[in-house]
């Protein structure tokens, strides 16, 4: 799930005129900031001065998938700068000393030392397929007419294939992403598709609607309209490819989708998935799962208890009252949830934070809180394997995966001691560890898919 609604707290910076610049700085300075004894965030700034003569920076973080952040240049010179990346609250002040910019980089209370080298940042992603491939690869457009999109997608087929040989579509989590569900430099989708046809399993990704290659209006798009895509790609994987046993791989919200499929309960998205391989997957209403996400990052983050509690009650009162009334009524009733709060900085930034929450109108938003995956859950009859990360923050296997189990009684169910919302190993499970890791995907956790599918094939 990478939709995540947390406050955000945004430092104010003085700005004061640029003045000299030098082309030695000019380009791009690359160095490594340090968050806490077990985590580093690579950082780029880009310096170029335009046909004007007026300096201009750029911020890249690499491994938060960032690029191209505006800033201000408050001063460069011959061998000195300094910046502010107004965006995120963040600032710079470096001089040159052997051919480095040796610094301060601030944000919000934290202050550390930095130094920056010439050049960009080159992301290890050890895991990304690389060709030359054992396996065919096919580009594929996938219609659907109700919704009027046009999806484009990779088709990967292991050597040898028949219609017989087990295939699976791949859903990707919130937020629109393409085909290999591509983050923090992370590819999770590719890398599964291509171990599963080294193991003789067909596989089909695609760019969500309005994304990548894909037609259509993602922007406002709901679960319901991203599964209507999914629909459309397992009938293209059964009609045009003439496979006979496909599943449904998903991943956070994806893995909602693919309920949504296999329910057996007369719905319109009915489409007879022979199993489903549910990663990350939610069983609870979507804004308990949304509140519950939030008070973990807030007190990961060290967020004192009294304003986590302040925050979490109001944010679960906001959601409640958009289910049940309607957005404007929640955006009435907001001055009342935090009458009683604290007049703090750190108070006018969690308020500004639910105001927005209050007065989105995003059609995604609105359906999610109100949607539980249950009863699509309940009336699902085809093999399930069900993966949950102990360290996942964003799906939490404490809140989730009793209800799974309950509602799913005969489904594998698996909980990965170590891993993150992205089934990486993981000290913290922080979102912000992601881009940090080298590995794109747990191994065993690739094994296991593989080998629950060879299983399914073989019965």
């Amino acid at each position: 799930m990478n939709r995540i609604i947390v406050a955000a707290f945004i430092a104010a910076c003085c700005m004061v005129k640029a003045m000299a610049h030098d082309k030695n700085i000019s380009g791009a300075w690359r160095g490594s900031l340090k968050i806490n004894p077990q985590v580093e965030l690579k950082l780029v700034f880009n310096f170029k001065v335009g046909e004007d003569g007026k300096p201009s920076v750029t911020l890249d973080s690499p491994d938060q998938g960032a690029y191209g952040i505006a800033g201000e240049v408050n001063f460069i010179s011959s061998d000195s700068v300094n910046v502010a990346v107004r965006r995120i609250g963040l600032t710079f002040a470096g001089r040159k000393h052997d051919g480095k910019l040796i610094g301060k980089c601030s944000q919000g209370a934290m202050s550390t030392n930095i130094e920056l080298s010439p050049g960009k940042v080159e992301l290890n992603r050890p895991q990304t397929p690389k060709p030359p491939y054992p396996y065919t690869t096919k580009e594929v457009q996938i219609s659907n007419p109700t919704d009027n999109v046009t999806l484009a997608g990779t088709l990967t087929l292991p050597d040898g294939y028949t219609n017989v040989t087990p295939a699976i579509i791949m859903v990707t989590g919130s937020g629109l992403q393409n085909r290999d569900e591509e983050i923090f430099g992370h590819k999770p989708f590719a890398v599964i598709a291509d171990y599963l046809a080294r193991n003789g399993i067909a596989s089909l990704r695609y760019d969500d609607r309005g994304y990548g290659d894909s037609s259509g209006d993602g922007k406002n798009a709901t679960t319901e309209d991203f599964a209507n895509d999914a629909k459309a790609a397992l009938e293209y994987m059964r009609i045009e490819e003439k496979f006979n046993n496909i599943g449904v791989l998903g991943h956070s919200e994806g893995a909602t989708v693919a309920f949504m499929l296999g329910a057996k309960n007369g719905s319109k998205l009915f489409s007879n998935s022979s199993f489903i391989i549910a990663i990350g997957a939610q069983a609870v209403r979507g804004d308990t799962v949304l509140v519950d996400q939030s008070a973990t990052i807030l007190r990961q983050g060290n967020m004192p208890t009294d304003l986590v509690t302040d925050y979490i009650e109001a944010l679960h009162k906001i959601y409640e009252l958009r289910i049940m009334k309607g957005n404007s009524i929640a955006s009435d009733y907001i001055e009342a949830i935090y009458s009683k709060w604290g007049n703090t900085p750190v108070h006018a930034s969690l308020k500004a934070n639910l105001e927005k929450i209050a007065s989105d109108s995003n059609p995604w938003l609105n359906f999610y809180i109100g949607f539980s995956p249950a009863e699509s859950i309940a009336n699902t009859d085809c093999p399930i394997f069900v993966l949950y990360g102990e360290k996942d923050i964003q799906v939490r296997s404490e809140l989730n995966m009793p209800q799974m189990q309950r509602l799913a009684p005969k489904a594998t169910v698996k909980l990965y001691p170590g891993l993150n919302h992205l089934f990486q190993h993981a000290q913290s499970g922080a979102v912000k560890e992601y881009g940090t890791i080298e590995e794109t995907i747990a191994p065993e956790v690739l094994k296991d898919i593989a080998d629950y599918i060879t299983v399914i094939k073989t019965n």
